[in-house]
């Protein structure tokens, strides 16, 4: 049990690339998520808008396609406004991941080595299951 020095991280948001993943493979991100025991699972909204970005800019036909249906997936999921911003779509990843102790689903491996480097729990995928990179418990 979690002491009042520690809380316990349950909340994971998702990024651009695991829900382009989920869309690409039969891989059903929100059930490889419960099975591993987390109950709030959301989607940022600058990560909505990224892939409605992503789906109506007509340049690659075959990632419009996916992060249209990336869109599909995310419609069922929380969603989460962060209060920043400013910076990129990792930046504020990070930030929320910092600041709000959540834990990031991500297939980008610059955004998994940054999310390291500063020690932040960290969702990923290896030969096609979900892998948990840091302690799932952390301290204030």
């Amino acid at each position: 049990m979690a002491s009042s020095n520690e809380r316990l991280i349950t909340s994971v948001l998702l990024d651009t690339n695991i829900l382009i993943y989920s869309a690409t493979e039969p891989f059903d991100i929100v059930y490889q998520l419960r099975i591993l025991g987390f109950t709030s699972i959301k989607v940022p909204v600058v990560v909505l808008n990224e892939l409605t970005r992503i789906s109506s800019s007509g340049t690659r036909r075959k990632l419009c396609r996916f992060a249209g249906l990336a869109l599909s997936i995310a419609k069922g999921l929380d969603k989460v406004e962060f209060r920043y911003k400013s910076g990129s779509v990792d930046d504020q990843l990070m930030r929320a991941a910092r600041d709000e102790k959540y834990i990031i689903a991500t297939t980008d491996a610059a955004l998994r080595r940054r999310l390291g480097a500063e020690g932040l729990s960290v969702i990923f995928l290896k030969d096609g299951r979900l892998i948990p990179e840091t302690s799932l418990v952390t301290r204030r």
